[in-house]
């Protein structure tokens, strides 16, 4: 219980994405071109040469970018908006023109019992 009510928090839900084989490089700014397509306020804050945040806070969506020789590698996208369709639709749609692959992240993955 959270302030004396229920608390009904969704999960977040995370997604890899990451270049399809023989994807050429793309810019961190080709990625916020695509997500400015389907959607406004982009924001990027840049940690280093090496990391960057991209977020579109009216999606609820935001990816830590790993770079590397300048260009994203691999971006792990959390879709923190209670109805996660809409930013999953816009991440999907921005991938694919993108030539980028999306797996969601499945907890079970994570737990599972080596049987061997």
């Amino acid at each position: 219980m959270i302030f004396g009510r229920v608390a009904t928090l969704k999960p977040m839900l995370e997604y890899l994405a990451i270049p399809a084989w023989k994807t050429p490089p793309v810019s961190l700014d080709a990625w916020v071109d695509q997500l400015s397509r389907e959607s406004a306020g982009v924001d990027v804050q840049r940690e280093s040469s090496t990391v960057a945040w991209i977020e579109v806070e009216s999606l609820g969506l935001r990816g830590y970018a790993l770079i590397e020789n300048g260009h994203p590698s691999a971006i792990n996208f959390e879709l923190l908006d209670p109805d996660p369709e809409p930013a999953r639709l816009v991440l999907e749609a921005a991938a694919e023109a993108l030539g980028w692959e999306i797996h969601a992240d499945d907890d079970d993955d994570d737990d599972e019992d080596d049987d061997d």
